[in-house]
């Protein structure tokens, strides 16, 4: 058969091109007829050159598609310019031995002597199309697995934290649909402080940047209802480490934060009293004073009414009067042991209504013969119709008590120096008390002020450093905020939503 381009020159390199090229190329006329193969031609389809040349170019199409080969080719030949063939279709060849490949194939018009012919190219596209069903079939497994986990909120963001999947884990956690949420930005499920804090924002910069975000935080429900959240945010970038996206993992872990508070609570609690029990064990004398003395008046009027009962003609409205004086003296000796008893026993915080004003005295009762034995004198300034306090009151005593120990002793060295103490209360805001605990002592040290609250510091030679920072997380469990003096010779500050507790060591 005469070659269809000719014998030139630019023939010859024209075969030369067919020869070197990666795919299958043939050349048919307008009848279909096959005039022309490569070699990689003849490896693909399994045939050799010789059985291909003068064949219908059907031979290598699957009998189902060989039907619309004619249409197609009248469609070309009315219009000659390069196109692929089957557009949105999957095309198939089919080999010699009667096995089938997904291809892709371009027709090219190519004018020889002997007219227009149709130079086709055939890629093998088996392995491409191989991995787009493994891809698929990836994903399809990815799907499911995202979908069917509902213990964690899986979320897939754009660049921009705009939601594109939202599994059924996520609608179980903050309840929303799919439909509800896909295309909203993620900030939508943050609280308004982590918005106004620009903390959603600052969380997908960190993941760019750093690949991942984590934290533990307060989040929204649709019905408003906040829950704590361990948040994972990581970045997802292609090939090119060009950002695309970013996967968010919430999970729900409110049960776990409250668990670990009432651990917390409980471990505080019995530091709490462990240090309760080792100040008493220095107010010993004062108690045993406090309660000595209303007996020791109770035994003295006994032997009045002794004395008048005794006596020629007794005398009973004087031994009712001393009756009277010991029932009194055995009741205040009584509190005084049930003051003491409270403040001593280990049990769970309470939340009562606090009259701060009689928990104070209460306090300075206790403490009245310490502060005597070491010169200390005591003075109380306590504003009137001040609020109640919503609190545990043995836990807020023992704020007052610790304060006033610590005053105590912090005027203990002092030889010349005037050793005064006021305790003051006064309404701090609408439904805030103040309570303020002034001594004469010589204040703190700088260098102290920066770990006033740390736990086991401490400035006392014999100290255990547990006295501010029990103070500091009874303050807190009330709902309360904590801080420092600012300056010398300013002291700890407690600021509690309804009560506020100051020690301030300046001298009056």
């Amino acid at each position: 058969m005469t070659d269809p381009v000719g014998d030139s020159a630019g023939a010859r390199r024209f075969w030369q091109v067919i020869g070197t090229v990666p795919n299958a190329m043939m050349m048919h006329d307008r009848a279909g007829k096959i005039v022309m193969v490569n070699t990689q031609a003849e490896r693909a389809f399994g045939y050799s050159r010789a059985e291909l040349i003068g064949q219908p170019v059907e031979i290598l199409v699957p009998e189902r598609f060989r039907g619309r080969h004619p249409e197609l080719r009248e469609t070309f030949f009315a219009d000659p310019q390069p196109r692929p063939m089957g557009v949105g279709r999957d095309l198939y060849g089919l080999k010699k031995d009667g096995g089938e490949f997904p291809v892709e194939i371009g027709l090219n018009p190519i004018e020889t002597d002997q007219g227009t012919m149709v130079l086709t190219v055939i890629v093998d596209i088996t392995a491409r199309k191989a991995a787009e069903q493994a891809l698929r079939e990836s994903e399809r497994r990815y799907s499911i697995l995202v979908e069917g986990v509902t213990d964690y909120a899986i979320i897939m963001l754009d660049p921009n934290g705009i939601v594109t999947n939202w599994n059924r884990g996520a609608q179980r956690i903050k309840g929303y649909g799919a439909e509800e949420i896909v295309g909203q930005h993620f900030s939508r499920f943050c609280t308004d402080e982590d918005r106004a804090a620009n903390e959603p924002q600052h969380g997908l910069e960190i993941a760019a940047r750093n690949g991942r975000y984590e934290a533990e935080a307060l989040r929204v429900r649709k019905d408003g209802g906040r829950f704590w959240a361990n948040v994972v945010i990581d970045a997802v970038k292609d090939d090119n480490d060009q950002l695309i996206g970013f996967t968010k993992i919430t999970r729900d872990i409110t049960e776990r934060v409250q668990a670990a508070r009432k651990l917390e609570e409980a471990r505080m609690a019995e530091l709490a009293h462990l240090a309760r029990v080792a100040t008493f064990g220095d107010l010993t004398a004062s108690i045993a004073h406090e309660v000595s003395q209303p007996i020791a008046a109770a035994v003295t009027n006994a032997h009045a009414a002794l004395r008048w009962l005794s006596a020629e003609r007794p005398n009973v409205e004087e031994a009712r009067q001393a009756l009277g004086r010991i029932l009194e003296n055995g009741n205040r000796a009584g509190a005084v042991v049930a003051r003491t008893r409270a403040l001593i026993k280990k049990a769970p915080p309470r939340k009562d209504e606090v009259a701060v004003n009689d928990a104070i005295l209460e306090v300075v009762a206790l403490t009245g013969s310490q502060a005597v034995k070491s010169g200390v004198s005591v003075r109380t300034q306590l504003a009137e119709s001040l609020p109640t306090i919503e609190g545990d009151r043995v836990q807020l005593q023992q704020v007052i008590l610790n304060l006033i120990v610590n005053a105590i002793e912090a005027m203990r060295g002092q030889k010349e120096a005037p050793r005064e103490l006021l305790l003051s209360t006064e309404r701090a805001e609408p439904d805030a008390v103040l309570v303020a605990v002034r001594d004469s002592g010589p204040g703190l040290a700088p260098a102290a002020l920066e770990r006033l609250f740390d736990a086991f510091y401490t400035t006392k030679a014999n100290g255990m450093g547990m006295g501010l920072s029990i103070c500091r997380s009874i303050v807190k469990a009330h709902g309360g905020r904590c801080g420092r003096p600012r300056t010398r010779p300013a002291a700890p500050s407690f600021s509690l939503r309804c009560l506020s507790v100051q020690r301030i060591p300046d001298r009056l």
